[in-house]
């Protein structure tokens, strides 16, 4: 995901198991999981927001071509 290999991960987890201890792991990890959920949420959320606003934005110019396209086939006819 990240580039980051087998080996470095476990340097990783050497590291954080002596800097917080065996108890703070499991608080960490969950609230690194749940902040990482969040973060996905808000994504998918955002992304789906915009897809919303450019298909509105989308069909909104196509309407205006077809408007012109009839105005002008009006022109020619008149």
């Amino acid at each position: 995901m990240f580039g980051i290999g087998s080996g470095e991960i476990l340097v990783i987890l050497v590291i954080a198991l002596l800097v917080l201890g065996p108890k703070e792991i499991p608080k960490v990890a969950r609230t690194i999981g749940k902040t990482l959920r969040d973060i996905h949420r808000f994504k998918d959320e955002l992304r789906q927001s915009m897809d919303t606003e450019f298909e509105q934005y989308e069909k909104k110019e196509l309407s205006k071509e077809e408007n012109k396209d009839e105005k002008k086939e009006d022109d020619k006819i008149s």
